[in-house]
């Protein structure tokens, strides 16, 4: 794990510094109607694959669609990792450049880890900056701030493949921090 996480940092660096020593020859920022197809790397870390579409429907304005889903079996069959999500997200760029943004998001999923279950909602502000690390890709580095309900969250244990349950169903809220994304965008057209 610390391995893949320092390749991910040195490799992060490093399309950092390609992407400041280029900025004469690229774009500023993508302009309306581009499309972006978008991958954060923070649930890769988590084994949770995702994708996204951006569409920018103004110079300034952008409308995202992120979703994740993992559905993993660990080395027993009494043992798992099974989850989704979708966040849809609009942001605003700032700036004459627009590397910079802020936004409103919206998460909802469920999650389904061995001996505990449960659905989540929320939403927030996002904000972050991007860079380009080639023609036509950027990283984009954000976090959330906002609200996140998780409800019918309940405990079970698996034993031989038959789940027993306890009965017993919880929700709680937490505010704060709900998202940190390191993201690559690849622009379509």
């Amino acid at each position: 794990m610390k391995h893949r996480t320092l390749f991910i940092l040195l490799f992060a660096l490093s399309l950092y510094s390609y992407g400041q020593s280029n900025t004469e020859s690229l774009p500023t920022y993508t302009p309306k109607g581009s499309i972006s197809l978008r991958t954060n790397v923070v649930p890769w870390l988590m084994l949770t694959p995702n994708v996204g579409l951006e569409y920018k429907t103004s110079d300034h304005i952008g409308l995202i669609l992120d979703g994740g889903w993992a559905h993993w079996i660990l080395n027993t069959p009494n043992k798992y990792w099974r989850m989704w999500n979708v966040a849809p997200q609009a942001r605003y760029y700032l700036g004459e450049a627009k590397y910079n943004y802020i936004g409103v998001q919206y998460t909802m999923g469920e999650y389904n880890l061995t001996g505990n279950q449960g659905k989540y909602m929320g939403g927030g502000l996002t904000l972050g900056h991007q860079f380009y690390a080639a023609k036509n890709l950027m990283v984009d580095l954000g976090f959330s701030l906002g609200y996140l309900h998780l409800y019918d969250k309940e405990e079970y244990q698996r034993i031989n493949g038959v789940d027993y349950r306890d009965g017993k169903k919880t929700s709680n809220g937490y505010w704060g921090p709900t998202g940190l994304s390191m993201t690559f965008v690849w622009k379509i057209n």
